[in-house]
């Protein structure tokens, strides 16, 4: 009975464990050739679309182009583990989506993450060149010794945001392997209006007045259209 108990402990641990374990998170700038635009946009549509449908473990993918800079595409996808990473990375659609990249891409840099806070609404998100998305990828580096001060704020704002405001449909927050000042944020509203309102909101302004000392450096790409995907839900809050 002993041996039972002990083996339902270790059965309890482990899933906790699991359950907390963060997810996978890479960043990547692609430029593309512009005649190859086309030809891109539709292999990258068909890549995340089919990934998100046929991935349970590929939490989600989005693809933006930047607004200032049309050839030069963000993309963030979020995966629960590394495994489930390995799946996408063997499956048909990414093998088709590699082949055009080939020729299509004149430049590409991948970021390692640390994920800190990702958070999006139970329903999942499928957008296609839907140009309402209010989407923006923030870079703030934050000066060292005001880190995890920097971290409790965000944090905290990011949860009231989630909770108080329909329109805010993802939020996630993640620091840059190997550099833990740097931060990365990508946010997805539900348009303009819903994003002018959320700068007005006391948790927003109230964490901008908070942090504002705290902050090295900081700017904010927009980005527009592009395939935007993810099975909703997910909920990780370090």
């Amino acid at each position: 009975m002993k041996i039972t108990h002990a083996a339902a402990c270790l059965s309890a641990l482990a899933i906790a464990t699991a359950a907390q374990a963060a997810p996978l998170v890479r960043i990547f700038e692609l430029s593309v050739h512009p005649a190859e635009q086309a030809a891109f946009a539709n292999v990258g549509i068909d890549n995340l679309s089919t990934s998100i449908r046929n991935e349970p473990g590929t939490l989600a993918m989005y693809a933006a182009q930047r607004t200032d800079r049309p050839s030069e595409h963000i993309v963030v996808e979020i995966y629960r583990d590394e495994a489930a990473y390995r799946i996408h990375a063997d499956s048909p659609q990414f093998k088709r989506f590699a082949e055009v990249a080939k020729n299509a891409l004149a430049g590409r840099k991948m970021w390692e993450t640390e994920p800190q806070f990702l958070m999006e609404k139970p329903t999942a998100l499928y957008a296609i060149n839907n140009q309402r998305l209010k989407i923006n990828l923030a870079e703030i580096t934050v000066k060292p010794e005001h880190n995890a001060a920097f971290r409790k704020i965000v944090m905290d704002e990011m949860r009231q945001s989630m909770a108080q405001e329909r329109g805010v449909l993802a939020m996630y927050a993640v620091t840059l392997k190997n550099a833990p000042n740097e931060w990365r944020f990508f946010e997805i509203y539900a348009d303009e209006n819903v994003y002018l309102a959320h700068r007005q909101t006391p948790h927003f302004q109230g964490c901008l007045k908070a942090t504002a000392e705290m902050v090295r450096a900081r700017k904010v790409i927009e980005l527009q259209g592009g395939t935007l995907v993810n099975q909703g839900g997910l909920r990780f809050d370090d």
